[in-house]
Order: structure tokens, then sequence, then C-alpha cells
């Protein structure tokens, strides 16, 4: 914890996985989104300070099938996210992330729909807790928010982060800045999560999760080495709650459908996807295929009938003689 004694701001950046874009854009051409599934890889992260530093290694641990794997779940999937320091060790965690599978992206009322991580101090789970990261009941309303605690039984968070958009979040063209405040209202840090600043950035983002973040800390606030900790789990959590597949694109070459996730609208918990699509098969072919569906569930009634007629006559021919 001594680290983030020191720590007044951080750049955050997932690492691209060619084999998880690879599986996206074979999904959306053959219009199969379980290949997408199966082809998402858990998430690594380069953490640095601002001047270039190698600071943290984020690496996530999850199944990949079952009732809580990325396979079925994602994003929503049960997973632990190990945070190395590679100046002390590359083996020894110097924190521990823990996130259960909830119902995300629906209205936060019931507990099983509220996302919620903790966190703890080196590698065991049932070690030293050092905070508890919840989102509260209908969510923040229009803007999405997380409160801070040093212990699931408290009532009242040390610190909130919210995010500064209303009913809109995500998108791949705008930076999206989540303010962190304490108790008293002041403001402690930022998050902000930055748009691609080069065509290759871009496309990368497109065809997978490669997000890159910022964290900007308070020199003069009162935060602790181990509240610092607790913000800094909070952003992972944003990451999974709003922009595993932001700026989502889909080819279908099967429906020769073209569809760009624009944004996600919010409200109270909710979130739905808008997106803009184009292309697709027309009226008339939709109505072309119909009939030839059709026309070959008559012949083979057709069929059928004939054979019974044929029947029929052999039958009758021997009665006569």
């Amino acid at each position: 914890m001594e680290t983030f004694a020191e720590t007044h701001k951080l750049v955050i950046k997932q690492k691209f996985e060619p084999l998880e874009a690879l599986a996206n854009a074979a999904a959306n051409a053959l219009d199969l989104d379980m290949l997408g599934g199966l082809g998402e890889i858990a998430n690594k992260y380069d953490v640095f300070t601002n001047d270039g530093g190698d600071k943290f290694r984020v690496i996530e641990t999850s199944e990949m099938c079952g009732c809580t794997g990325r396979a079925c779940c994602r994003p929503n999937h049960k997973l632990q996210l190990h945070v190395y320091e590679p100046a002390k060790s590359d083996t020894q965690e110097a924190m521990l992330l823990d996130r259960p599978c909830k119902c995300g992206q629906c209205c936060a009322i019931l507990d099983i729909c509220r996302p919620e991580m903790t966190v703890f101090e080196g590698p065991e789970i049932n070690g030293n807790k050092i905070g508890y990261i919840k989102q509260p009941v209908l969510g923040g309303y229009l803007s999405p928010s997380l409160e801070i605690m040093d212990r699931e039984e408290d009532e009242e968070p040390y610190a909130t982060i919210k995010s500064e958009a209303c009913c809109c979040i995500g998108g791949l063209f705008f930076d999206h800045d989540f303010t962190v405040t304490d108790k008293d209202g002041n403001l402690v840090g930022k998050i902000t999560k930055t748009r691609p600043d080069s065509i290759g950035g871009f496309a990368k983002e497109l065809a997978s999760d490669a997000d890159v973040f910022a964290l900007e800390l308070n020199q003069n606030s009162s935060l602790t080495a181990k509240q610092k900790a607790n913000i800094f789990a909070g952003l992972y959590l944003i990451d999974y709650m709003f922009f595993e597949n932001e700026g989502e694109l889909k080819l279908d070459y099967v429906n020769r459908e073209c569809s760009f996730k624009c944004c996600d609208l919010y409200c109270c918990g909710c979130v739905c996807p808008c997106s803009c699509n184009c292309g697709g098969k027309s009226d008339e072919e939709e109505d072309e295929e119909g009939a030839v569906q059709d026309g070959v569930v008559e012949d083979d009634g057709g069929d059928d009938g004939d054979d019974g007629a044929g029947d029929g006559d052999g039958d009758a021919g021997e009665e006569e003689e």
C-alpha cells in the first residue's frame, strides 16, 4: 500500500488481444454471438505513471465456461483481478480484487442487480480486506455512480465515484469523466476513459476491448494509501460495467448488414445500447425468400399427395383382379 501513498496520476492501458478480435470478427460475420463469447479472453492491464514509469500489472482470472463464466455472462461474469508491482515481485500479488457475478445492466433495486467488488491487500481472498465498492440503489439515477466503503457493513461511503454524463455513457469519440468526491462533497480525484488518439487506437477498440484510462488523485486531499487503492479498484469495476462492449462494430455478411454501437443510454442502473444500422436485406428479398420457402413446403405436400394417389390406384387394381 505504500506505493499509493505517493501516487497522484496513473495511466491504465488494457492489452490488445488479437485472438479475441479475430473471434469477434468471425462471430459478427456469421451472425453467431456465442462464438464471440467463446473467444473472450481474460483482461490484462499495464499501469504506468504519468511520466511512463512501469507501476503495476493487473491480470484477470476467471472461468471460460460455466454458469458464471465469460462465455455465458460477459461482461458480468465472476472474476478476480491480481495486481502486481513489477518493481517488487512478478509473482506475489500486492492486491486482489474480487467481483462476484451479478445481473448487471438492469434496474439497480435488488442486490443481485447491483455490481460490487471487494478489495484485499495481498494475494489471499480471505486476507486483509481494505475496501468494498458497490453500485447504490437506483445506480445514481441518470448518472452512473459507485460508493466506496471500508467494509461491506458500512452504511455511509467515504467516497463516491460519479459520471459527469447524464443519461448517456460510452462511445469512442469523446472522453468520459467520473469525478471522485469524499463524504463532504469535496473533489478528491477523477477517472477518465480516454478516447482513441489515433486511427490505430480507434481500430483496436472497435475490434476488441483495449481501453485506456487515466486516474488523477488530488495531492492536497486527506486520502490514505488504502483509500487511494480502493479508488484505483473502482476504475476496473467501471470498465467492466460500461466499456467492455464500447464501440462494438458488427459486420454481418449473412444478412449483409453493418451495425455500430454509438453509446449506451442509462437510467437507474438500466443500460440500453444505442446503435446505428445500415444495409440488410430489403423487404422484397425477404418476401422472395419467404415465397421460396413456402414453395418448398407446398412441393413436399404435393409429392406426398401424388404418392398417396398412386398407392390408392394400385390398391384398386388389386381389388379388381
